[in-house]
């Protein structure tokens, strides 16, 4: 009978936001920094410049599609869901992706972030 009362009593908190739900939510992602020019089969990186938000944590870029004319990635975070102040401090961080070129890359190579097109790699 206690923990029923306790199970009752924790699926109301969390219910109510009270006990913290993590998520994953996409970074504010503000710049993407690529090379202009790029062999076909050479390795490109992709650097993704970021402002922190409150509560993000386990920033990081996942691949959601790759083919010889795009690389798209998704810049997330986990958040704990607290509704809580967080000081007045703005701060950039940066996460780099690698992609090795083992699909060739055809002319020109588009580089999408959270599905923002952030420019276009000249392939040669």
């Amino acid at each position: 009978m206690k923990r029923l009362v306790l199970l009752g009593i924790l699926a109301g908190l969390t219910a109510c936001g009270v006990v913290p739900v993590s998520r994953t939510v996409p970074l504010n992602v503000v710049a993407v920094d690529i090379p202009a020019l790029l062999a076909p089969g050479a390795d490109l990186s992709v650097t993704v410049k970021y402002s922190l938000g409150c509560n993000d944590k386990d920033q990081r870029l996942l691949l959601v599609k790759r083919t010889a004319s795009i690389l798209s990635l998704e810049a997330s975070a986990t958040n704990n869901g607290l509704q809580v102040a967080c000081p007045a401090v703005y701060a950039e961080q940066t996460l780099t992706y690698v992609d090795s070129g083992t699909v060739g890359r055809t002319n020109p190579f588009e580089v999408v972030v959270n599905g923002k097109s952030w420019g276009k790699v000249e392939v040669k």
